[in-house]
C-alpha cells in the first residue's frame, strides 16, 4: 500500500507550501528589517536632525505604536478575509510608509512615516502564524513558528552590517527608497502564491461568522484573565530586547565606546545573529522537554541576568558589553513558545484574534518601553557632542532587568500546557 507521505494529496500540499515560502519569507524578512533599521542610523538621524534622546526614541516608538494599534483590526481581518488578502493589502501601506520616511525632511514627517510603516507590517508575522496553524498540527506550532521566526530574523541581519554598508555607500534615504519598491513587489507576490488553507482541510467552526460576529469574538478573548499574564511576559521579553536592539544599542556603543557606523553595524550583526540562533533553537525545546512555561521562564530569567551584567559592567569594557549583548540575544528568542502557549488556550476559529491580541501586548510593550527608556536617558544631560553618559544606560539596563522579573512572576501564575497535552481543541 502506498504510504500517505507519497499520496497525490500530500504531494500537492507540499508543493503549495513550497510555493508560499518565498513571498511570505521575504515579507517577514522585510518587516523584521524595518523594525531594526533605526538602531543602525539612530546616531545619524540624531546628528542630521538635531534630535534629543526623547525625540529619537519617538521615531521607532511610532513604528511599534502603529503596529500595536493595528493588531486587533488586523486580527479581525485575518480571521474574516484570510492572511493572503490581508498581508497583501497591508504591504501597500508598508511601501507608502517606507517611501515617506525616505523622503521626509522633518522629525514629524519621519515619525508619521514610521507610524504608517507600523500599520503596514502589523499583520505579517501574525498572518504567518495563522497560516502555520492552518497547515500544521497544533503540537508543532512552536517548532514551525520558530523556523518562521528564524527565516524572518535574517531581516535583523540585513539591517546591521549590510544596511550600514549600503548607508555608507548610497545614504540611508536612497537605501530605504529601494526598500519601498521591494515592499510594493511583494504585495503582488503574496497575492499570486499564498493560499489560506490546505485544499483538503475540513471547514473551521465559525468560518461563516459575519464581520460583526468576528468582532464580538474579541470580547471572548479579552475576558480570559490568562491573556493578560501572557501579555505581560510577551510585552517585556520582546519589548526589552527589541527596544535595545532596534533603538539603544547603536547610541550606547557610540556614546560609551565611540563606535563608528561600520563598527556598530558589525556588532549589531552578531547580536542579531545570536537572536536568530535562539529563535530557531528555542522553539523546538517545548517538545523536547514537554513544557512551554518552563522554557519561557528560563529564557526570561537569562535575559534579566544579562541586562543586569550590562548595567554593572557594560561601561568598563567593550568586550564585556559585546559578550553580554550576544548572550542576551541567545536568550531572547521566546516568541514561539509564548505564542504556542497562548494558542493552546483557545479554539481554532479564534486563532487570528488570539495571536494578534498577544501581539498587541508585544508592540504596546515595545512602545511603552521605548518611550520609558527615552525618558530615563533624557534625564541625564548629554555632553556637547550629544552623547549620553553611561550612567543613563546603566539605569536603563537595570530597569529592564527588574521589569522582566516582575513580568515573569505574573506569567508564572497561569498553568503550563505542554505539547503532549495540546492535541485537541480546548473548550471555551
Amino acid at each position: 500500500m502506498t504510504s500517505s507521505a507519497h499520496t497525490p494529496q500530500t504531494s500537492r500540499r507540499i508543493h503549495l507550501i513550497l510555493a508560499m515560502i518565498p513571498a511570505l519569507g521575504l515579507a517577514f524578512i522585510l518587516s523584521q528589517f524595518l523594525r531594526s533599521v533605526p538602531a543602525v542610523i539612530a546616531p545619524d538621524l540624531r546628528a542630521e536632525l538635531e534630535l534629543t534622546a526623547g525625540q529619537l526614541s519617538a521615531l521607532p516608538a511610532a513604528l511599534f505604536f502603529g503596529s500595536a494599534i493595528m493588531q486587533l483590526p488586523s486580527g479581525i481581518l485575518l480571521d474574516r478575509f484570510g492572511p493572503r488578502r490581508t498581508i497583501a493589502v497591508f504591504l501597500l501601506l508598508t511601501s507608502a510608509g517606507v517611501a515617506g520616511f525616505a523622503f521626509a525632511q522633518t522629525s514629524a514627517g519621519l515619525t508619521l512615516a514610521l507610524l504608517v510603516v507600523g500599520w503596514g507590517i502589523a499583520p505579517v508575522f501574525m498572518g504567518i502564524i495563522v497560516l502555520i496553524s492552518h497547515w500544521t498540527p497544533r503540537d508543532r506550532l512552536a517548532t514551525m513558528s520558530a523556523l518562521a521566526v528564524g527565516l524572518g530574523g535574517t531581516g535583523m541581519l540585513l539591517s546591521a552590517s549590510p544596511f550600514a554598508e549600503a548607508t555608507a555607500a548610497f545614504g540611508w534615504r536612497a537605501s530605504l527608497a529601494s526598500v519601498a519598491c521591494v515592499a510594493l513587489l511583494l504585495c503582488f507576490a503574496v497575492l499570486l502564491t499564498v493560499r489560506d488553507r490546505p485544499p483538503d482541510a475540513p471547514p473551521v467552526i465559525g468560518a461563516t461568522e459575519t464581520l460583526i460576529e468576528t468582532m464580538r469574538g474579541l470580547g471572548i478573548i479579552f475576558r480570559e484573565p490568562r491573556l493578560y499574564a501572557l501579555g505581560a511576559i510577551s510585552g517585556m521579553t520582546v519589548g526589552s530586547f527589541l527596544t535595545f536592539r532596534a533603538l539603544w544599542v547603536g547610541p550606547y556603543l557610540n556614546d560609551t565606546f565611540g563606535s563608528g557606523l561600520l563598527e556598530r553595524g558589525n556588532i549589531i550583526f552578531f547580536v542579531s545573529l545570536a537572536w536568530l540562533v535562539s529563535a530557531i533553537f528555542i522553539g523546538p525545546l517545548d517538545r523536547i522537554f514537554d513544557t512551554r512555561r518552563g522554557i519561557v521562564t528560563i529564557g526570561a530569567l537569562s535575559m534579566a541576568l544579562w541586562f543586569a551584567v550590562m548595567s554593572i559592567g557594560g561601561g568598563t569594557s567593550i568586550q564585556i558589553a559585546i559578550a553580554a549583548m550576544i548572550l542576551l540575544g541567545l536568550s531572547s528568542g521566546l516568541s514561539s513558545p509564548i505564542f504556542a502557549h497562548a494558542r493552546s488556550l483557545f479554539p481554532d476559529r479564534y486563532v487570528g484574534r488570539v495571536v494578534t491580541a498577544i501581539n498587541l501586548f508585544i508592540w504596546g510593550g515595545v512602545f511603552l518601553v521605548q518611550i520609558g527608556t527615552g525618558l530615563l536617558i533624557d534625564a541625564f544631560p548629554a555632553d556637547e557632542q550629544g552623547h549620553s553618559p553611561f550612567a543613563a544606560y546603566r539605569l536603563t539596563f537595570a530597569a529592564l532587568a527588574f521589569l522582566l522579573v516582575a513580568a515573569l512572576l505574573v506569567y508564572r501564575r497561569i498553568e503550563d500546557v505542554p505539547p503532549s497535552r495540546d492535541t485537541a481543541e480546548p473548550n471555551t
